[in-house]
């Protein structure tokens, strides 16, 4: 019983690892979709709860990874006595994201002038959104890769260390593109925010509505109780 019972531990810690490489890839997200709408402060909010978020993986991975060596090395101590292998392979098949931050943007959009031309700044200005948004994409995508690399072999990577580093290269690249193109152009950017909603929004919106609907429904059926 004892064996199974660490059979099921280890399959929710396993899981909780690939939930907690979700949670910080879903919060790169929503920045994502904040910058693609041009909403600088909208973005800089997504920023700050990807930093709370990033803390907590940091922790939470630690701890998981922790336990879940220990339930290794118990599930696999004696050849008949283990059924998972400790050399599960990982794999590394994303390239770690490159540095990237304002004079990235700069170097490869640059604006010449002054003067400049109206349709040479708007051009620049889209290229060097897409080209931050294009980034914390491949962020994502290393970050996923990675997680799952780790669920997989425990000694591929530290999980906080890569969450630590992803935090920092997801706000330089943040900052990078708040300096080069909100700071410098604000006009631009404030005609440009509004035609692409960012869909997390609704998604909030949406379970803001539910808990309301439920506490709403709760509070009622007190209130007839208390009469009752």
């Amino acid at each position: 019983m004892r064996k199974i019972a660490a059979e099921l531990r280890h399959r929710e810690l396993t899981q909780e690892i690939y939930n907690i490489g979700d949670e910080v890839a879903q919060y790169i997200e929503n920045l994502i979709e904040a910058i693609e709408d041009w909403d600088n402060d909208l973005a800089m909010d997504c920023l700050a709860e990807l930093g709370d978020i990033i803390e907590d993986a940091r922790v939470d991975s630690g701890r998981c990874v922790g336990e879940l060596i220990g339930l290794r090395q118990a599930l696999v101590s004696g050849l008949r006595s283990g059924t998972i292998s400790a050399a599960a392979s990982g794999q590394n098949d994303v390239e770690a994201p490159h540095t990237f931050n304002a004079q990235t943007l700069e170097a490869d959009f640059p604006i010449d002038g002054p003067p400049v031309a109206v349709h040479q700044l708007a051009a620049a200005l889209q290229d060097r959104t897409a080209a931050t948004a294009d980034y914390l994409r491949d962020v994502v995508e290393y970050v996923l890769d990675q997680t799952d690399a780790v669920a997989r072999n425990l000694d591929m990577v530290s999980l906080p260390q890569l969450y630590n580093r992803t935090g920092q290269q997801v706000s330089a690249a943040c900052h990078g593109w708040y300096r080069t193109v909100v700071e410098s152009h604000f006009a631009y950017v404030r005609t440009m925010r509004g035609h692409n909603p960012p869909a997390f929004l609704e998604e909030r919106a949406r379970i803001d509505r539910i808990v309301a609907k439920v506490a709403a429904k709760r509070a009622a059926a007190k209130r007839s109780a208390t009469t009752a």
